[in-house]
C-alpha cells in the first residue's frame, strides 16, 4: 500500500543529507530529507526558481531564479540565506561552478546588468561559499554551461548556433566558438569521453564537441527539441539517453562509437555524412509521450523517463531499444533522479505538490514490471519539477 507524507514544513530543520527541489510555480525552492521522506524545510525568495548548485565544502547551495534574476547562497546546515546577489541581468538561465579555481558563473539570456548584450558573469567564491563579482564577458544569448573535462568554461550560444570556450578566470577570454548547429541548448560533459554533448533544439540531434580539437566529433539522431541527457553504462557498452519535448521518440546513443570517432557528423540540412561514419543513435524508441529527462541505474541494465503528456513514467531497456515497463504516478511526472542507494527513484510533477517516490529494486534482478509507487512526499510548492542531490549535482 502507497503511503504518504505530508510533512509540516519546519524552517528550523536541517536535513542529513538535504536534496533541493525546484517549485517553479512558487516563489521558494523545497528541502528533502530522503532518509525520513520529508520536507524539512523552505529556502529562497523570488520568481521562478531554476537550478541548485551545491558548494559541499563550504556547505552551500546557489540556488538561481529566472524571473526575479537573482541567486542566493544557502547555508544547507542552517537552512538560511548567507548571501543574495540581485545584479544577474535579465534572465539569468545558466550556472557552473568551478571549485578548483573558487569560481562561480552565470550566464544570462537577455541581457548583463550594466549593458544591453547577454553573456556571463564571474563570481569569486571565499571560504563559506559567498560570492563577489570579479568580471563579465559579453557574449550572445546563453544557455547550458558548465566546466569541461579540459577545465574550460564551455558556454551554449542559442541564437548564434555556437558553443563558447572561455578561459576559467576573472577575464573570460574567448579561447574559440564551435559551431554546432541550431539553438544549442542543455551542455552536459562527459568526462570519461573527454567530450561535451550539446543537444541542438532546434535540429533533432545532439552534437558532440571535442574540446581538444575544438570541433564537433559526432552527431546523433534524436526526436524533435531533444532535451535532457542521461549516461549508462550497459551491456553493451556506454550510452546516452535523450528524450524529446516535441516528439514521442527517445534516443538511444552508443557512446563507444562516439568516442572512438567512428560516429558521422550531420550536415546543414542533419543529415549523417557517411564519409565520416555512421548515425551513432543505436534506437529511437517510442515511449508514446513527449519526455524531459532521463536517468539509469546505476549497472545501466535499464533507463526512465519521465512524461510530458502521460501520468506514467516509463522503464526502458536500452541495449535493446525497448519499452519493458511502465509505472502509474499520476498528474504529470516531469524529472527524475535516484537516490543515494539506487533503489529509490524521485520523481517531480507539475500538477501535484509531491515528490513519487518508485522502488525501483526490481530492476537489479531484471524485474522491470515490478518497479512501483512505494510513498509520496508532499507538503512541497507548486510544480515541484527539478530535483537535485548534492552526491549527484556537486
Amino acid at each position: 500500500m502507497t503511503q504518504r507524507h505530508d510533512a509540516a514544513i519546519d524552517g528550523t530543520a536541517s536535513a542529513a543529507t538535504p536534496t533541493i527541489v525546484k517549485n517553479a510555480a512558487s516563489d521558494h525552492f523545497s528541502v528533502l530529507d530522503l532518509s525520513r521522506g520529508e520536507v524539512v524545510g523552505e529556502v529562497g525568495d523570488g520568481r521562478y526558481p531554476h537550478t541548485a548548485v551545491f558548494d559541499r565544502d563550504a556547505g552551500v547551495a546557489y540556488l538561481l531564479y529566472i524571473a526575479s534574476a537573482h541567486l542566493e547562497v544557502v547555508d544547507l546546515d542552517r537552512l538560511e540565506t548567507r548571501q543574495r546577489i540581485d545584479r544577474l541581468g535579465t534572465m539569468p538561465v545558466g550556472s557552473a561552478f568551478a571549485p578548483d579555481e573558487g569560481l562561480f558563473f552565470v550566464g544570462t539570456g537577455v541581457s548583463l546588468p550594466d549593458r544591453d548584450d547577454p553573456g556571463v558573469l564571474a563570481f569569486a567564491v571565499d571560504g563559506e561559499g559567498r560570492l563577489e563579482p570579479v568580471g563579465s564577458r559579453a557574449l550572445s544569448r546563453c544557455a547550458g554551461m558548465g566546466i569541461g573535462p579540459d577545465g574550460r568554461l564551455f558556454v551554449g550560444l542559442k541564437a548564434a548556433g555556437e558553443v563558447a570556450v572561455l578561459t576559467v578566470d576573472s577575464t573570460l577570454d574567448v579561447a574559440a566558438r564551435i559551431p554546432v548547429g541550431p539553438e544549442p541548448h542543455d551542455l552536459y560533459p562527459l568526462p570519461e569521453e573527454a567530450l561535451i554533448a550539446v543537444n541542438n533544439a532546434g535540429a533533432s540531434r545532439v552534437s558532440f564537441v571535442d574540446p581538444a580539437a575544438e570541433t564537433v566529433r559526432a552527431t546523433a539522431t534524436t526526436g524533435e527539441n531533444p532535451h535532457g541527457l542521461a549516461v549508462g553504462d550497459g551491456p553493451n557498452g556506454r550510452y546516452a539517453v535523450v528524450p524529446a519535448r516535441d516528439d514521442d521518440r527517445v534516443a538511444i546513443v552508443d557512446l563507444d562509437a562516439v568516442a572512438a570517432g567512428t560516429a558521422g557528423i550531420a550536415d546543414a540540412a542533419g543529415e549523417s555524412d557517411p564519409t565520416t561514419g555512421s548515425d551513432p543513435t543505436a534506437h529511437l524508441v517510442d515511449v508514446g509521450t513527449p519526455t524531459g529527462f532521463a536517468a539509469t541505474i546505476p549497472d545501466g541494465r535499464y533507463a526512465l523517463v519521465d512524461a510530458y503528456a502521460d501520468d506514467r513514467v516509463t522503464v526502458l531497456d536500452p541495449a535493446a531499444g525497448e519499452v519493458v515497463g511502465r509505472v502509474t504516478v499520476g498528474g504529470e511526472p516531469l524529472h527524475l533522479v535516484f537516490g543515494p542507494d539506487g533503489d529509490r527513484c524521485y520523481v517531480g510533477n507539475m500538477e501535484r505538490r509531491e515528490v513519487a517516490v518508485l522502488d525501483a529494486a526490481p530492476l537489479r534482478e531484471g524485474r522491470p514490471e515490478d518497479v512501483r509507487v512505494v510513498d509520496r512526499i508532499g507538503g512541497l510548492g507548486e510544480k515541484p519539477s527539478g530535483i537535485f542531490r548534492p552526491e549527484v549535482d556537486a
